[in-house]
């Protein structure tokens, strides 16, 4: 709403008054200005001139002037006055329809999907009280897609327990421990559920994600200590003493494999940037969830033990012997085949080595075949479309053209809806499509097909520049290009020809698409040149000139206007027929110390062609050149492009910025590297305080690359690429992988430390001994994944390549270091015992020479 003056120019010059001294009378009148205050008797008595406008009408009958006859001159002799609205310069359709839109935004720490369910109800309510005709409904529901996003991953988390139990089952063939073990899920949930409380975390898209993820770690602790404390029972020890001595023995290993998940999801927690604002909730809750578990191991497992345990008579008769028969024929098999494999593995240490070397460089070859991005592109039933028409399209004319192509992609049964935002950022040749489409599982045709059904349809408006992108990554912020290039200078002279060549670059490179230029330089301009002389001789600036013309032309702010509880803006400005055309323009005069003067004295009019926009950046003049990947990665054009953009000539003071996803993946990139690279420092910082050592510690670490190399592998293998979701399943891979080697390894140590044995005996014996909790903790994390990686649900694009990757990570190095950590244990025992050897050697020949 706005109170419109609308001058006219014959009746105001008439009066021999500028435009100036008008709105300075009107802001003149409408005051309210305190006056002190004095004392009355015992009361202090308040003094005030009340002089703002009550209305409309009194703004009408403002006395303005006196006429020399006398007769008084009111505002509303020389204008009239509108209780209007502002100029239009954007308009809303929704499926066609003209529509009024609002967001509601949730406020800071509250709950989207309680606010969009309070937001459902209120509409309904409000839709019975409105005239016929007219309806209120959602269009764009953010809750929907996090309330099935949740339910997906609940379903993982669910499938994820069972799975673990079942692998429990399978492996120690006994009910009684199976249910010992698998306490350890629903304490250690339920536990981190009350710190996520402490903390004021809710069950949100990552606090979910964490849980799924370390659904399948929450059970290992258990899982090695009841294995542990079986094997004592076998031995024929009582309950009580076994659950002592086994969780006793295993406390080392099971505390090591547990720190070193902590330490690669403490640091991912606490980095920087976007990527820190969404995974510091994740890094948390996966971190507090796995020290559960290991109090949980701790404390009720080996509790549970001593009550609800019994030795082993290895003399009675089982009765369900003839079921567990092929599991035992298996499980021996098993054993025999690891102990006969690992035998050839210690006598072939060169050849293990090289296939160890051969996995890396097919791992290389793997990663530079499959790509990088930010994150995977996300079906989630949305896309958006952008149509630029050229510049000096009116707001009418831009609303005219686009009708038509809303109307035909409406016919497409796959969409729902399209909100058409016309005049976008007051650009009114410009109009913003969010295309809603029917759920994901609803239809059979993808987003990427409909992405082009409708670049398809825009581009037969003629003259138009389309581009199609995903929704925002972050809702409520910008629509950007997953490919956004910036040239920054002093002006636009010098960049523009830098950016039409790297527009000109980004066409010529493969996989991209809907390439533009956000320049337009071709909109029709009326340029007001002042003579400086003349203008001086009547005591005027170029300042006041244009201050002048603009006034005349857009209006100015003469006050408020109190009405109810709404503020509502006085603007003055010529009637529309007075600033139609340059003649009119001409005629304006201007307030100077001489008198009113006309523009056509003081200046002229010019026609050309200006930008439609001035946008700056960094306090630059900036151009940026905006497309989208058309099935390539981003990361492989971002490599193509860098180099060509880098030999780009650019003007003095000019440069270049690479922003939108680009930025994104680059700052994605740098954080997870960062993270990894801490994870690696504390995973090396714990396991030598536990080991007591700086050798062994590099021994286990050795399963990191083995991981990777499964992981990359089976990202290409998926055709996926290496995105946010992918690199946290490598780091959670980090702590993963770790556990296998600690196992073996402390357990060699402690044969060697404890019992006397040699290095290849210690670990000819370790290994067998411990890979049935090996497999039993790979297998849960595997099945625990299962259901994520193969998932096609809304959100599954993210949560897909995490779970190829952790599986994928989780058989190599399973396998891989069954057989290549005894070597490279072997190999470092026989490094140390040639350096002790030759030590005592010099030492011999010095104490020799010394005698």
């Amino acid at each position: 709403r706005e109170i419109r003056i609308l001058v006219d120019r014959a009746k105001i010059n008439a009066l021999m008054m500028p435009m100036e001294v008008l709105i300075q009378r009107l802001r003149a009148e409408n005051v309210t200005v305190p006056a002190g205050h004095f004392i009355e008797g015992d009361r202090e008595i308040s003094v005030r001139t009340v002089g703002e406008f009550a209305s409309v009408e009194a703004v009408r009958d403002l006395v303005i002037a006196t006429g020399r006859d006398g007769s008084i001159v009111r505002l509303r002799d020389v204008a009239s006055v509108d209780d209007g609205f502002e100029e239009r310069r954007g308009r809303i359709r929704v499926n066609g329809e003209e529509s009024v839109t609002f967001d509601v935004l949730k406020q800071s720490g509250t709950n989207t999907v309680e606010v969009a369910h309070a937001v459902k109800a209120a509409v309904a309510a409000l839709n019975g009280k409105l005239p016929d005709g007219m309806t209120v409904s959602p269009l764009i529901d953010q809750s929907h897609f996090i309330e099935r996003d949740v339910e997906t991953v609940e379903h993982d988390i669910v499938f994820g327990g069972v799975m673990a139990i079942l692998v429990i089952l399978f492996f120690m063939l006994d009910l009684r421990s199976t249910l010992i073990s698998s306490v350890a899920l629903p304490t250690s949930v339920i536990g981190t559920f009350f710190v996520m409380y402490v903390l004021g975390y809710t069950l949100n898209m990552m606090t979910l994600l964490a849980l799924s993820l370390a659904i399948g770690l929450l059970i290992d602790d258990a899982i090695v200590v009841r294995e542990n404390i079986t094997k004592h029972l076998e031995r024929g020890k009582p309950a009580f003493q076994a659950a002592l001595d086994g969780t006793e023995e295993i406390s080392l290993s099971v505390l090591a494999t547990t720190l070193t998940i902590v330490a690669v999801f403490i640091p991912v927690a606490f980095v920087k940037g976007i990527v820190g604002q969404f995974f510091r909730q994740f890094g948390i809750t996966i971190s507090a969830a796995v020290l559960i578990s290991l109090l949980v191991a701790f404390t009720l497992d080996p509790m549970l033990s001593s009550r609800f345990s019994k030795p082993v008579d290895h003399h009675a008769v089982d009765p369900w012997f003839a079921v567990k028969r092929p599991f035992v024929a298996f499980f021996k098999a098993l054993d025999d085949a690891y102990r006969a494999v690992l035998e050839w593995a210690v006598t072939h240490k060169v050849m293990v080595g090289l296939l160890a070397i051969g996995s890396l460089v097919l791992m290389q070859r793997a990663a530079l075949s499959t790509g990088s991005e930010f994150v995977n592109a996300e079906d989630r039933g949305q896309y958006v479309l952008e149509i630029e028409l050229p510049a000096g399209t009116s707001l009418e004319e831009t609303a005219r053209l686009t009708k038509p192509a809303e109307n035909e992609l409406l016919k497409n049964p796959n969409i729902r809806a399209i909100y058409a935002q016309l005049g976008v950022n007051n650009e009114i040749n410009k109009s913003l499509w969010r295309v809603v489409t029917t759920p994901k599982l609803e239809r059979k045709q993808s987003i990427s097909e409909l992405k082009e059904a409708g670049r398809m349809v825009a581009l037969k408006i003629p003259k138009a520049h389309v581009i199609v992108a995903d929704p925002p990554f972050v809702e409520g912020a910008a629509t950007e290009a997953a490919i956004m290039v910036a040239v920054r200078g002093p002006d636009y002279v010098g960049i523009e020809p830098a950016a039409r060549q790297l527009a000109k670059i980004l066409m010529n490179t493969p996989g991209v698409q809907d390439v533009q230029m956000k320049y337009s330089p071709g909109k029709p301009e009326l340029q007001l040149e002042v003579d400086r002389a003349k203008a001086a001789d009547r005591g005027l600036t170029v300042g006041q000139v244009a201050m002048a013309l603009r006034t005349a032309m857009d209006g100015a702010e003469a006050g408020k206007l109190r009405s109810g509880g709404d503020d509502v803006t006085i603007r003055v400005l010529f009637d529309e027929t007075d600033r139609h055309t340059a003649a009119d323009l001409e005629q304006l005069s201007v307030m100077s110390p001489k008198g009113p003067t006309k523009l056509a004295d003081i200046a002229t009019f010019v026609r050309a062609d200006g930008p439609q926009v001035i946008e700056r950046e960094a306090r630059s003049r900036q151009i940026q050149v905006w497309a989208s990947p058309g099935g390539r990665a981003l990361g492989d054009i971002v490599k193509d492009i860098k180099p060509q953009i880098a030999a780009i000539k650019l003007p003095p003071g000019g440069s270049i910025f690479y922003d939108g996803q680009i930025r994104l993946m680059n700052e994605n990139n740098s954080s997870m590297g960062n993270a990894m690279l801490l994870g690696i420092v504390f995973i090396y910082i714990i396991l030598a305080s536990q080991f007591e050592s700086f050798i062994h510690p590099l021994t286990i670490m050795v399963t990191l690359p083995l991981a990777f190399v499964g992981a990359i592998i089976a990202l290409f293998l998926a055709e996926y690429t290496i995105a946010m979701g992918s690199l946290i399943g490598l780091i959670l891979l980090m702590g993963l992988v770790t556990k296998n080697a600690i196992l073996l390894v402390d357990r060699a140590i402690v044969r060697v430390r404890e019992e006397g044995e040699t290095p290849l005996q210690a670990i000819l014996e370790a290994g067998p001994e411990r890979l049935r909790p090996i497999l039993m903790t790979s297998a849960a994390m595997i099945l625990g994944m299962l259901p994520t990686a193969i998932g096609k649900g809304e959100g599954s694009e993210f949560r897909a390549p995490m779970g190829v990757a952790i599986i994928g990570g989780v058989l190599s190095s399973t396998l891989l270091s069954l057989v290549v950590i005894p070597v490279v244990y072997l190999a470092v025992e026989s490094v140390k015992a040639w350096i002790k050897a030759r030590f005592r050697r010099e030492t011999g020949v010095r104490a020799e020479a010394a005698e």
